[in-house]
């Protein structure tokens, strides 16, 4: 069993590496998080993960790891992204799903053409929502903004079952403060207001997170 790193941090977050440089995506149900995790997947970028994701101290920085989990992608959703359903999808739940399929990581890697990696440094932040306009606003975020962002979508316990969690042993509150105001000094972080429609235009997207990725 792999030893549980009480340095980290879990978010409720994914993660994209575009050009090698991790991009953490944070964010709860319907803030497009998903959709945005993979429509970087479709215009190049590497997945790592989508809805959990743990932050771990690395020799250049923090790394973003991913779990290898199963991803609801919303069927209203494949139209503006210009991606199509894999063939024989596996996840048993799916017989019940009439809204969305639930895609293992390797489905995800064949809808979109990308590659899992496991985990990616982390170079920026990325807290997405949607807009009714057509436009694309990508605006830096101050670090008492992300701090409090990522303090909203911290995951405690990180593991929803019960018997699991009551083997951890989370830090306390105070000292989880202190490493999400730690994270929010040393990584950039955007907000990026986008419209649905607009998430399948590959060139545009991949101007954005270059400008994320290259944010001193």
């Amino acid at each position: 069993m792999a030893q549980y790193d009480a340095s980290a941090l879990f978010l409720h977050a994914g993660m994209f590496a575009w050009r090698g440089h991790g991009v953490a995506v944070v964010g709860n149900k319907r803030s497009g998080k998903t959709s945005t995790v993979l429509a970087a997947a479709a215009a190049g970028a590497d997945f790592v993960s989508n809805d959990d994701l743990s932050l771990h101290r690395g020799p250049g920085g923090l790394v973003g790891q991913g779990w290898p989990r199963s991803v609801s992608v919303r069927l209203d959703t494949l139209d503006p992204l210009g991606l199509t359903l894999p063939a024989d999808i596996t996840h048993p739940a799916n017989r019940h799903r009439t809204d969305a399929r639930l895609l293992m990581p390797q489905e995800i890697s064949r809808m979109t053409r990308c590659r899992i990696v496991p985990a990616a440094p982390l170079k920026a932040v990325l807290f997405p929502s949607f807009t009714g306009d057509e436009k694309c606003t990508l605006r830096r975020l101050d670090e008492e903004e992300t701090a409090e962002r990522l303090l909203a979508n911290l995951l405690t316990p990180p593991v929803k079952d019960d018997d699991l969690s009551a083997r951890f042993a989370p830090p306390p509150e105070e000292q989880l403060a202190d490493r999400i105001r730690h994270l929010a000094a040393l990584v950039p972080a955007f907000s990026l207001h986008q419209s649905l429609t607009a998430l399948g235009l590959r060139a545009e997207l991949a101007g954005v997170l270059d400008r994320v990725v290259t944010a001193p």
